[in-house]
């Protein structure tokens, strides 16, 4: 199953990715059964650049909620709207740093949307 997650770098690069998951079911992570009715755990088997290193040096796909995930492209380009807002208004609260709307529309323009193949 096809979904989109929106990711933000430490260097402040926001991103779009299209993503293969695989829901947990129950007989593997009985914890799933405890949550509420419309929420899940999600397997992420690609892109693989999203894949987490464990203590043995390999690698292991992520395992993210639901609330993590979009449904489209369109609902994953509103909520990076959000993200990238919110950025800065957290450098002006926590700052003081001052910024203008064409400030925030470079931001938005500068973000990247990777599908998978």
């Amino acid at each position: 199953m096809r979904k989109f997650i929106v990711q933000t770098t430490r260097d402040g690069q926001t991103s779009i990715i299209e993503v293969e998951i695989e829901l947990i079911q129950a007989v593997e992570d009985q914890s799933v059964m405890w949550l509420p009715k419309e929420e899940y755990k999600a397997r992420i088997i690609a892109p693989k650049s999203l894949y987490e290193k464990q203590e043995d040096g390999s690698l292991a796909p992520p395992v993210w909620y639901s609330h993590a995930f979009c449904w489209t492209i369109y609902q994953a380009r509103v909520y990076a709207d959000r993200v990238v807002r919110s950025l800065f208004e957290q450098e002006l609260r926590h700052h003081g740093t001052v910024y203008t709307e064409q400030q925030v529309q470079q931001k938005l323009s500068e973000i990247q949307e990777v599908k998978l193949p």
